[in-house]
């Protein structure tokens, strides 16, 4: 044991010393999510801003005599009209960006509105623009009600009668539960991809690196095990990869508690994350992965000849663990027995079960056991891997 900490220690300090994974294991995960609270806040207020302050151009085709609506889009404050008498033109002008959107108030609506019946309305509009479409139908349904209040009052009707079946309803999830939901399949996707940038780097450097230096068949002469120096190895690893996701968690809290504008539920939610339990049953569940993805990748770094190459191995592999992660975002997938069996998947189920306090014990419990039985499957892989001169020696 005592081999096994000496060397761990010894490759930490040089793991340390390496700035590419200084830069990853450390700056990063504390830099990342307040870069990105940051920068979504900040274009999130102007983009609300602008949209309060930009009046919504808007062309406007009167086919009908001089009527309510007609005036009433003339006088709207969000409106900026301009009367136009030629659709294809409106059409060419929206096109164009040069109006948002164009209101065609069809012949005979003035008759129709005074008669009871339904007046002829056409909006044209662009999809392209996300916004236009549920702004100007707004301001259609502000005259759309007003005109229906003054037919109630005309007729000495209740408002009831427009409106037979009043429903109303119950929303049984606490606003933990929905913000959890969202927020929980978002931020373990996070988490996986920083233990997996936390693990490779130290990987490449301890192996491959040791290879590039010439120092991996002094190592291997030295007073002790093979075995002994592949656990050292892969303990650094595993701490790398850990500290990253500690230091991800930190810098996730740091940007939530000095970013302004922040919902209280959510602030509280992410405050609940540095809980001590959430924490631990975190790291519970992280530490066999980052094990799993060290079992891995040790063997590719072993087997690559050089830093270069070892990257070029190891790259395209964040793909595959991406992949499952983004699962867990997928509306409808839940934490059940099936998904708790799949790596990363189950990491990402449960981490937003945790956080929407949903989390079923026996569903944790065959998590851990599962991420545990790949974690032991990779290590027992590495050994065999690591124990073969033509690997190691390539």
């Amino acid at each position: 044991m005592n081999n096994i900490i000496t060397i761990a220690s010894k490759e930490f300090l040089d793991t340390l010393r390496d700035r590419r994974t200084l830069i990853m294991m450390i700056v990063v995960p504390i830099l990342i999510f307040p870069l990105i609270f940051s920068l979504v806040n900040k274009l999130q207020s102007s983009a609300i801003q602008k949209e309060r302050q930009r009046l919504l151009a808007t062309g406007l085709i009167n086919l009908d005599s001089e009527n309510g609506l007609a005036v009433f889009l003339n006088n709207h404050p969000d409106l900026e009209t301009v009367p136009l008498y030629d659709i294809a033109e409106l059409e060419q002008l929206i096109r164009s960006d040069s109006l948002q959107a164009g209101v065609v108030i069809e012949q005979g609506f003035s008759e129709n509105v005074g008669n009871l019946k339904s007046g002829q309305v056409k909006v044209y509009f662009s999809a392209t623009k996300f916004t236009t479409r549920d702004r100007i139908s707004s301001i259609l349904n502000g005259f759309t009600s007003d005109v229906l209040r003054e037919r109630i009052v005309s007729q000495g009707l209740d408002e009831s009668f427009i409106e037979p079946v009043k429903t109303e309803y119950v929303n049984v999830a606490t606003e933990q539960e929905v913000i959890g939901k969202m927020a929980g399949g978002f931020l373990p996707y996070l988490f996986v991809i920083f233990c997996f940038m936390g693990a490779m780097y130290p990987a490449i450097d301890l192996f491959t690196g040791e290879k590039e230096r010439k120092t991996l068949e002094t190592l291997l002469t030295s007073p002790v095990s093979r075995l002994e120096i592949l656990v050292g190895k892969m303990m650094v690893v595993v701490s790398s990869s850990l500290i990253t996701a500690v230091l991800a968690i930190l810098g996730l809290f740091v940007s939530v508690q000095t970013t302004s504008g922040m919902p209280d539920a959510f602030t509280g939610i992410i405050s609940g994350m540095v809980s001590l339990s959430f924490v631990l049953l975190l790291l519970l569940m992280l530490l066999p992965l980052t094990v799993f993805f060290a079992g891995i990748m040790i063997p590719l770094t072993i087997y690559a000849k050089s830093f270069k190459e070892a990257q070029s191995i190891l790259s395209p592999m964040t793909f595959l663990v991406i992949v499952p992660a983004v699962i867990g975002l997928l509306p409808g997938v839940e934490l059940t027995t099936t998904t708790a069996l799949i790596p990363i998947v189950n990491i990402s189920l449960a981490t937003k079960e945790m956080l929407a306090g949903t989390i079923q014990l026996p569903l944790l419990l065959i998590t851990i056991f599962s991420l545990v039985t790949y974690a032991a499957l990779s290590v027992v892989f590495c050994v065999k891997w690591f124990g073969k001169e033509t690997h190691i020696l390539r």
